[in-house]
Parts: C-alpha cells; structure tokens; sequence
C-alpha cells in the first residue's frame, strides 16, 4: 500500500512537473493598424519564426487597429506590464531625442537608414529607456512621408502655406510644419479619418501604406510625393516582461524580430509602387514637387532642434550624416 501511495504521488508530482515545463509564456502585440498593414504581416512572421526558434515557449497574440488603446496608452501599458509589446511611432513621449531621426531630409537614401539605426549614436540615444519602463528591440519601417490635402495640389513649399495639417504628437513632424508655414495640428491617427472627413483639418502626412491602409483616399484629393520624412515605427517590449526572460528566451525575441524587421524593411520598398499605382486609380491626384526646394524650406526646423537640445542635437546628426 505504501509503494503504491508513493507510485500514485510520483505520478502527480511527474504530471505538475510536465505541466510548467509546458506552460506558455503570453506574449500580447498591440498596434494600431488593420490586420493587412504590412506591422500586423511582420509581427505574424514574427510569431511564426519564434516558434521556430523556441518551440512551445509563448503563445503569441496580435491586436491590430488600437484595440488595446492608442499608441500613447499601449505604450503605458508597458510600463505597468499588462502589455508585452507594442508597435508606436510616438516614442517621443518617453524619449523626446528619438525625433532627432525623423528631422526633414535627414536620409540620403535606405542603406543610409540601415546605417543609422544600427549606429552607436542610436544606441545611445535609446539607452535611458529600460529606466522609463520600456525597451527599444526593433525598427519597422513606417515610410517617406507625403502630404495629402483637399484645398489644393501641392507643387512648392507655398502651396504647404497656411493649411491645418495633422501630424503625430512628434516634434519633428510639427516642426517642420511650422517651416513650411502650415498649422500642423497633433492628433492620434485613430482619430485622423474622422477629422478628415468633417473638415477638422484640411490634410495630413504619412507614408504611402498608412494613407492607403487608413483609406484616407475617400477623404483626401490631393497627393503630393515630397517624401520629407523617414519615419520609423519602433518595437517596443515591456522592461518588466523582458527581465522576467531567460536569456535564451530574450536572444529568440531578439532573433526573431531582427529576421521579421528586415522582411518588412524589403516588403516596403516594392509595395510603395504599388500603392502609388493604388492610390492614382482610388482617384487620388498627384504631384512631385522638387524635393530639394523643399529640403531648403524645412531647414529651420533643425534650428529648433539644436535650440531645444543644443549639441547633443547637433553632435547626432552630424554623426548621422557622417554615415
């Protein structure tokens, strides 16, 4: 009776045993585009490629278009650790130098952008972040900027004079609004369809995918290709989640990731023309301004840049541009 008592209690303990060493890790991804935006397609190889490389260990779960908040509030909910891992290009809000990257024409050409965010001025630009609760694991690429507006074709930077424009909460976009003498007005891009559509603003800027994927095709006329931001989205992992990792557990996130950003930063550059093409027969019209009168026009907004930073500003973009 004794042997068998001790055999059944083995038993349990050998069935707990399996159960942790099964138990999945939950890792929940929020961001705030569809489930076709080109960050859900990354963050779903993503997945597929970690359980590749540790199979088992997390139950992945995406939640595209803000269903966990805006960008703002999904970002906190990093810090308080009921989210794992968020998608935002609003990083400014805990690091206000990141929107040192997205200063107007800051990029010669995408090799010079691989460059730069794998340089040590990024790094150390990031480094303060794991103290505010998050952690910078990745770039996604959000694009080249363009404006779109429904008062007029944009052909110079006097065409940009004098309309509300809606940009990000970063002070780059706003920045170099306020050098081509527009209103630039800040606001989530959950709340930009709608702004559009009852004439809130007159126009926006983003990158090609977003206009296409946030149909602002139906509330805007007019594209104009000025391309005069690189904007980056960034991957951000919660500080409390990732220390709770082992390390082999980290150095699969980090793999897997760096093998699905790089599949993303190639999708980009072929699906932008299509997009184009997209958005042209979506009865979009468009223009190509001279890049380099706008290059000049937003030169100011580097000015405010080195006021507001002074040489660290200074002293990174002449790293950038060293590159």
């Amino acid at each position: 009776m004794k042997l068998l008592k001790s055999l059944a209690a083995g038993a349990v303990i050998a069935m707990l045993g399996a159960g942790v060493a099964s138990a999945q890790t939950a890792l929940k991804i929020g961001h705030g585009h569809s489930d076709k935006h080109s960050f859900h397609l990354a963050m779903e190889k993503f997945s597929e490629i970690l359980e590749q490389k540790a199979p088992g260990a997390f139950t992945v779960t995406i939640f595209p278009q803000a269903q966990l908040g805006s960008e703002r509030e999904m970002q906190e909910q990093l810090t308080t650790g009921t989210l794992e891992v968020t998608i935002t290009g609003v990083l400014a809000i805990f690091e206000p130098k990141i929107t040192l990257l997205e200063l107007p024409y800051l990029f010669r050409d995408r090799e010079h952008i691989k460059k730069g965010q794998s340089s040590e001025a990024v790094e150390q630009l990031v480094a303060g972040l794991p103290a505010k609760g998050v952690r910078l694991v990745g770039f996604l690429e959000n694009g080249f900027r363009n404006i779109t507006n429904n008062t007029r074709p944009i052909n110079t930077p006097e065409d940009v004079k004098g309309l509300k424009i809606r940009t990000p909460e970063n002070l780059a976009q706003v920045e170099t609004f306020n050098a081509l003498g527009a209103s630039p007005t800040p606001m989530a891009f959950s709340e930009l369809y709608a702004a559009l559509r009852q004439g809130v603003v007159d126009g926006q800027e983003n990158p090609l995918q977003n206009i296409y994927d946030g149909k602002l095709f139906e509330v805007q006329k007019y594209l104009a290709l000025t391309g005069h931001i690189y904007n980056s989205a960034y991957v951000l992992v919660s500080e409390s989640f990732y220390q709770g990792l082992k390390p082999e557990e980290r150095t699969a996130i980090e793999e897997a990731l760096k093998e699905a950003t790089d599949w993303q930063f190639d999708y980009i550059a072929q699906l932008d023309k299509e997009l184009l093409e997209a958005l042209k027969k979506e009865g979009m019209e468009v223009t190509e301004p001279d890049t380099e009168q706008f290059r000049a026009a937003t030169a100011p907004a580097y000015d405010a840049f080195y006021a507001k930073f002074g040489d660290d500003a200074r002293n990174f973009v002449k790293a950038i541009e060293g590159l």
